[in-house]
């Protein structure tokens, strides 16, 4: 596996440790000493001067060529990299990007969210569950959060992602995007907030939150392209396509972050293309796209045939960068741990512009 893991290195012009990080993704690890199906990591892969955080699915696909054992992660039997700051992978409330200036917020119970047959959400912790109600709430919450993370002050944090979608309705949840900037404005926090999901639809809410945040941001789960009925639960896939990509585009032209996430795996390239094309005209940032990992055994029979093989995902890394390569978007290597990406941002800004001379 390692010389194929090389020969694609080679042939797609990117580093050995690009396509480790996907096939991690794509397979999971075997672990005979935990019963955990999903597991937090550092990974410093052999050859990098830094390690990698990794949030990888454990034992549910037992063809998998990695095998984590006695603090190394192996490779059908070499050892390729050093693990460190292994914990169990949960929906607890939150967690840190970015050396700690980003906070990713699980706000609202997302161990609750049932319904996608690709998600994993329903097989973690339910441990998950904090009152933000009032900002009085926030503002506690995250002075000791602080204090745990040895962190001086809320302006040390860039910005804050609610991630989560199952808020019992819009209103609640802008309500709750609203209580949250207030209560960490107390604490001076100034930068971004941003939603991951797809409850927030109505213009005029969009605008409200806008106006009222400054510095927002959309991130819709559009997840996949078609049959979105059958993989997705109802309220989720009642998001048309056609509607999320009017919303991003309203979105975008008022001066919100607007992007949107997606599954790669689930759907063979030529769909891919389609969608990404679709959408690239509605959104001012790079799509997250996501490598779709088995949170259990069975959801492999959702992966298309393509997708079985690592290369697909090298295809539709390169797919992807032709068709943003005209724009201005390039991914952020700390925003997605299931991404197509690994390594520096520049080195992803380098290859960007070497193949935009090369197209012109």
């Amino acid at each position: 596996m390692l010389n194929y893991f090389e020969d694609l290195a080679n042939r797609y012009d990117v580093p050995i440790q690009n396509v480790i990080s996907i096939a991690l993704n794509r397979y999971g690890i075997i672990c005979q000493s935990v019963d955990d199906n999903r597991l937090r990591f550092n990974l410093k892969i052999l050859g990098e001067e830094r390690p990698t955080f990794f949030a990888v699915c454990v034992n549910t696909y037992l063809d998998s060529p990695f095998e984590l054992k006695d603090g190394n992660l192996y490779l059908d039997g070499v050892a390729i990299g050093e693990v460190s700051n292994i914990e169990k992978d949960t929906c607890t409330s939150t967690y840190f990007r970015n050396n700690k200036k980003v906070i990713t917020l699980n706000s609202n119970s997302r161990s609750k969210c049932i319904g996608c047959k690709f998600c994993g959400t329903y097989s973690l912790s339910e441990d998950d569950a904090i009152d933000f109600s009032t900002e009085d709430m926030v503002q506690e919450y995250f002075e000791t959060l602080l204090i745990a993370n040895n962190i001086p002050s809320m302006e040390n944090i860039e910005n804050i992602t609610v991630c989560t979608g199952c808020f019992s309705n819009e209103d609640a949840l802008v309500e709750h995007l609203l209580t949250l900037r207030r209560g960490t404005g107390n604490l001076g926090f100034n930068g971004s907030i941003n939603y991951i999901g797809s409850q927030l639809r109505d213009y005029d809410k969009v605008k409200l939150l806008k106006d009222t945040i400054g510095d927002f941001g959309i991130y819709l789960t559009v997840e996949k392209f078609l049959e979105r009925e059958k993989f997705m639960k109802r309220e989720k896939a009642s998001l048309t396509l056609d509607k999320a990509r009017d919303l991003l585009e309203y979105s975008s032209s008022i001066g919100v972050t607007s992007t949107f996430l997606y599954i790669l795996g689930l759907e063979d390239l030529e769909t891919v293309k389609k969608y990404m094309n679709y959408f690239k005209g509605s959104i001012n940032k790079f799509p997250i796209v996501q490598v779709f990992q088995d949170y259990t055994p069975e959801q492999e029979r959702y992966r298309c045939d393509e997708a079985k093989d690592v290369e697909y995902y090298l295809k539709a890394r390169r797919m992807i960068d032709e068709i943003f390569i005209d724009t201005e978007l390039s991914p952020k290597l700390w925003e997605c741990f299931r991404s197509l990406y690994h390594g520096k941002d520049s080195d992803v800004k380098v290859r960007k512009l070497k193949k935009c001379q090369e197209k012109n």
